[in-house]
């Protein structure tokens, strides 16, 4: 017998929030089994239940309801984002929080390599020249022997990492341990932010949002940079100093900015950034997750509790990831 097919008491009360996808994330669980389970889309909802919550499986819950959950033990988050969490600091400390891990490195690190393809090699001249039937060739740079600076060596920076390798492009990382600092060519530790962005040819920056990480690429940092830099970051917006880097591109034409992430989501319309010629906007789509990816995740998860196996995905919270 499937071991969540029937209710007991002591089975623990799960509730999923979500404001839009609450009720497709708890019918997938349904099907792996899980019956002990409600879901919620409103904060109305959420009360009607929340004294029963003992695990929460959520994106963007109210988190001033944390508190409230008398039987709260584990949060799952339907993300691999925490800083809004960790930043609010109304989670209990006898509360584990989780994380999806392992889930969006491969769709993240296609969208860089297509982004900076299409930069390279000088995509959108060729389409121009197309609509008007000008056959113009031109000489086109390659990313073969470019040094790719990694910033955050974690899945996702692996994954870009990897593919940089198989363009031929030599790899430089940093990160706050160095505990994969074999994925590398050469390794630095934050204190050596100079030194990182120095010889690099494209900087990526997979950092998660932390006390730590808030606007350590600032002008100071840019200064030290190539003019020709590519810069792309794919973690937060908040870790680069957004007045800074508009600065910067405003002054050093032949550098570049791919950005998915931003210090205020969504983009003001009057940002200067959505008008930079040597600036890519998107609208913080490079990780998709799917329904039934992060659920397939909670559910191993969710047999890892039951069984008191270590959880995948902890939040460090003393590094707030």
């Amino acid at each position: 017998m499937n071991q969540f097919s029937e209710k007991s008491s002591n089975e623990p009360f799960i509730l999923v929030y979500h404001e839009r996808a609450a009720e497709f994330c708890m019918q997938e669980l349904q099907k792996l089994g899980v019956t002990h389970i409600a879901c919620a889309s409103t904060r109305e909802e959420v009360m009607a239940v929340l004294d029963r919550v003992e695990i929460l499986f959520c994106w963007r819950f109210p988190m001033d309801l944390f508190a409230k959950a008398p039987a709260l033990r584990w949060v799952q988050l339907m993300g691999a984002g925490v800083d809004d969490v960790m930043m609010s600091n109304q989670l209990p400390e006898h509360v584990t929080l989780t994380r999806i891990v392992g889930q969006f490195g491969t769709a993240i690190a296609e969208y860089v390599f297509a982004e900076m393809l299409y930069l390279v090699k000088n995509l959108a001249k060729f389409q121009e020249q197309q609509q008007i039937s000008l056959w113009k060739p031109m000489k086109l740079s390659v990313l073969t022997g470019k040094i790719l600076a990694v910033a955050g060596l974690g899945s996702i920076g692996a994954e870009i990492i990897r593919l940089g390798r198989a363009f031929g492009m030599h790899t430089i990382g940093l990160s706050r341990t160095g505990a994969h600092q074999h994925l590398v060519d050469q390794h630095f530790f934050p204190e050596q932010w100079g030194e990182f962005v120095q010889q690099a040819d494209v900087i990526v920056i997979t950092l998660p949002y932390t006390e730590s990480t808030r606007a350590v690429v600032d002008k100071m940092i840019f200064e030290q940079m190539k003019s020709t830099v590519m810069i792309v970051n794919i973690g937060r917006g908040a870790v680069i100093n957004e007045a800074d880097l508009i600065a910067f591109l405003q002054t050093h034409p032949e550098s570049a900015a791919i950005l998915d992430v931003f210090e205020m989501e969504p983009l003001s319309s009057e940002n200067p950034l959505w008008r930079l010629p040597n600036a890519v906007v998107t609208p913080h789509i490079s990780g998709p997750s799917s329904t039934a990816e992060v659920s397939d995740f909670f559910f191993a998860n969710l047999k890892r509790y039951l069984t008191d196996v270590e959880l995948y995905g902890i939040v460090d919270r003393s590094a707030q990831y």
